[in-house]
């Protein structure tokens, strides 16, 4: 966390992401399907939840008020997170120069966050992610509101940087993965879940492929064929 971007957490490598996060695996924290409003209730005293919640303040990096159903959120999205960037780092990627900024306020962005930024050489990515709805209507006008707010960051972001850079968006949208209420892991959620890490990983790696194969190095040793 060296360079002190305004966000509510900077992790310069997945090493150090980890080992932050780390606390998701040693709570057995699940993607619950009861509303967010009672899980808050049900973790507020947990440490780590009460951490997170110290450190927005500390941060200043939001006018509004935080709300204990976005800290849920964020300890559900961690645990998504975790095996997107574990599932790159398996298929090659070197993860420890990937950087991810977590709830990172956009620049001249009238103080809207974005879920995630990871910044890899000069790739820059805003991921989005929503939580689905048992109702398909609403769960579509979630999606499509997520990727309106994606578009929008991706936008300003790209309208500030260097023409050098790129700037690219994504929006997943996952679901429960687990009943509290019976003690019941729900199989086919997690599937889907699953379904949809690989292919945001998919989405990741080709970007991140592409990016070192635009390096001098590679460069270098694509045209030593024709020597």
């Amino acid at each position: 966390m060296e360079m002190n971007i305004n966000c509510l957490y900077e992790f310069n490598s997945l090493s150090k992401f980890a080992k932050f996060t780390e606390f998701v695996i040693e709570k057995n924290w699940k993607i619950e399907k009861q509303l967010l409003k009672n899980r808050a209730i049900t973790y507020s005293k947990m440490q780590q939840f009460k951490t997170l919640k110290e450190r927005f303040y500390e941060r200043k990096i939001s006018i509004f008020a935080l709300k204990d159903e976005e800290v849920i959120t964020w300890i559900d999205t961690i645990c998504l997170l975790r095996k997107i960037l574990f599932g790159l780092y398996k298929k090659g990627v070197n993860t420890e120069n990937l950087m991810i900024l977590m709830e990172y306020p956009v620049v001249f962005g009238n103080h809207m966050r974005t879920d995630y930024v990871l910044v890899y050489n000069r790739l820059i990515v805003v991921l989005e992610f929503g939580m689905f709805n048992q109702d398909e209507k609403r769960s579509e006008e979630r999606y499509t509101k997520k990727l309106q707010e994606s578009i929008s960051y991706r936008q300003m972001l790209q309208n500030i940087v260097t023409s050098e850079i790129k700037v690219i968006n994504y929006v997943m949208i996952y679901k429960p993965e687990y009943d509290r209420v019976l003690d019941d892991e729900m199989i086919d959620n997690i599937a889907y879940n699953d379904g949809e890490i690989e292919r945001l990983i998919t989405f990741l790696k080709h970007h991140i492929d592409y990016q070192d194969d635009c390096g001098a190095k590679q460069q270098l040793l694509k045209i030593a064929k024709y020597d």
